[in-house]
């Protein structure tokens, strides 16, 4: 069983402050490498961290691109909603959005709160779960949304969109801290949201976060990023993952506005 993991794409037609190019068409370069690399892996499903749309209802020339991607990929596609696809940030808003209706539609599947799916082959039984974000979903004690037990599978992986971090940056960011929530069964956490990425193991636990796949800061760590996905392979009990730069990204240099020299998530 293999799987391919990216986040924070952010879709939107209209070029960030923080872009000097095309920023959809960079997108769509991007998504486009994405289907090659889907092939060439033969990965059998492919899930996504949240923040696909940079806006809740997303304009109709953002819809075609991930309309486009998601026929041309033809895998299964889970997803957990980020910030960016609700309204005000409000859970309760999921089905009034984009998201929601592709949801409906059976495009993708969302992974909800609390609900297991299990995926299976020869090798191994993969227990996948998944956490929306939803406001102050990083206030202290609310860690308990970034764990999950193993029942009745070889693997777990846990999905979420929120503020988990190896470290603070900023006292005015709530976050969540990888150290306190390694009681966690699941054997990969995948983060989201913040952009920057990670890649911490604690006690045996993989913590896993590829960064956005959307550069639209002017951050100096974003300028010297490439955007990648990550490719776990369950195929046999000796299981692997590595992070994948993807050739289509363009040098931050060419294509980021000019840095502040700040180095948040």
């Amino acid at each position: 069983m293999r799987l391919l993991y990216f986040t924070d794409t952010h879709i939107r037609s209209v070029k960030p402050d923080n872009r000097r190019d095309d920023f959809l068409k960079a997108i769509a370069a991007k998504l486009s490498e994405v289907i090659k690399l889907c092939r060439l892996l033969g990965i059998d499903y492919v899930i996504h961290g949240g923040d696909i749309f940079d806006h809740p209802n997303p304009d109709r020339r953002s819809l075609d691109l991930l309309h486009w991607f998601l026929k041309k990929l033809a895998l299964p596609v889970y997803c957990v909603a980020g910030n960016h696809d609700l309204i005000d940030q409000r859970l309760d808003s999921l089905d009034g959005t984009a998201l929601g209706y592709l949801a409906r539609q059976e495009w993708l599947r969302l992974l909800q709160p609390g609900e297991m799916i299990y995926l299976s082959n020869n090798n191994c039984v993969l227990q996948l779960s998944g956490q929306h974000y939803y406001c102050d979903i990083d206030r202290q004690g609310n860690g308990e949304v970034y764990m999950v037990s193993k029942k009745s599978c070889d693997l777990a992986v846990h999905v979420v969109h929120g503020m988990l971090l190896p470290r603070a940056f900023s006292e005015k960011v709530p976050c969540t801290l990888i150290s306190s929530v390694t009681a966690t069964e699941a054997d990969f956490t995948l983060g989201a949201h913040a952009h920057l990425g990670y890649h911490e193991i604690e006690g045996g636990k993989y913590f896993l976060n590829p960064g956005a796949l959307a550069r639209v800061t002017n951050l100096a760590r974003e300028r010297i990023r490439t955007p990648q996905v990550l490719y776990l392979d369950f195929t046999s009990a000796n299981y692997s993952y590595r992070f994948i730069p993807l050739g289509a990204a363009r040098p931050g240099d060419e294509v980021m506005a000019e840095s502040t020299g700040a180095n948040a998530g």
